[in-house]
């Protein structure tokens, strides 16, 4: 299915947008929240709508994401998504004053490379695949930083409950610190997980052609990148209740969910015969050739 959309269609919307924000430094006006939300909404819906038809495989044979004009138009559409998202939650801010000026540009430059040449499809494949494993590993070791971090809440908050001095040598960063950096663990692990998701969707439909959802790997990463949004979520929404114990518990519990995740990832019968077949298929192979040259030999 086409929408039809055009480049036009949110663009309009966005400088619209661009108007409402930039006259707060003018005069007042007490409905330009409802404007600004209905107005971005619209630009934002239309610009999901134009990616989805550019991006659909009967659009572009080259494979998904596989031109500058395309990542421009992504980048631009997560610039509109993070400004739709502070809109909501903080109306009165004027985030889009500094925010929608690299929205706008971010356009200008994919329509100045809208008819540039696409990439080769391996690149594209071998772009994907580089972006996947980068930010699975990236989204691993800040939750294993997490882990640290949390822990460290969690042994400074009981001495100083406990009024338990340090050791000499033995100082442990301040509660307000620690928290500031757990609850960057558990936003910059969702967001790598969430990448590495969907550039291991869009890596096997590049590659295959199709989405294979029931795989185990699709599987174990969608799991551990939903419950690092619950997490997200819980964080977000109840910040005041139990303080940092509560942001120190859910890093740790990030971790636990991870180590779960990668021993199903690595145990599970699926994966042991994919490890097998791949060790044996290449001695089988070699037998079976030393075996035709041994016939040859004879005849």
């Amino acid at each position: 299915m086409k929408f039809g959309v055009t480049v036009w269609c949110f663009l309009l919307s966005y400088i619209i947008v661009m108007v409402l924000e930039y006259s707060r430094l003018f005069f007042t006006l007490r409905s330009r929240t409802l404007w600004l939300i209905g107005a971005m909404s619209i630009g934002w819906i239309t610009h999901t709508m134009f990616l989805f038809d550019r991006l659909g495989l009967h659009a572009n044979t080259q494979g998904l994401l596989s031109s500058w004009f395309q990542w421009a138009l992504l980048v631009a559409w997560g610039v509109a998504s993070i400004y739709l998202g502070l809109l909501i939650r903080r109306p009165d801010n004027a985030f889009g004053t500094f925010m929608l000026p690299l929205l706008l540009a971010s356009i200008a430059v994919a329509l100045s490379l809208r008819d540039a040449q696409p990439f080769e499809r391996d690149t594209t494949i071998n772009l994907w695949r580089t972006i996947h494993a980068i930010s699975l590993l990236v989204g691993t070791m800040i939750i294993a930083f997490g882990m640290a971090t949390g822990l460290m809440y969690v042994v400074q908050s009981y001495r100083l409950k406990h009024k338990i001095k340090p050791r000499q040598g033995f100082r442990l960063p301040s509660l307000e610190y620690l928290q500031s950096l757990n609850r960057m663990c558990l936003f910059i692990s969702f967001a790598m997980l969430a990448l590495g998701l969907l550039s291991g969707i869009v890596l096997n439909v590049n590659r295959s052609g199709h989405i294979a959802w029931f795989s185990g790997g699709i599987i174990f990463t969608f799991a551990l990148c939903t419950w690092s949004l619950i997490a997200v979520i819980v964080e977000t929404t109840a910040y005041r209740a139990f303080g940092g114990k509560r942001t120190a518990y859910l890093t740790i519990a990030n971790f636990i969910f991870l180590v779960i995740v990668l021993a199903l990832v690595m145990w599970t019968p699926h994966q042991r015969r994919e490890s097998s077949g791949a060790l044996e298929t290449p001695a089988v192979s070699r037998a079976q050739e030393q075996q035709g040259a041994r016939w040859r030999c004879i005849g």
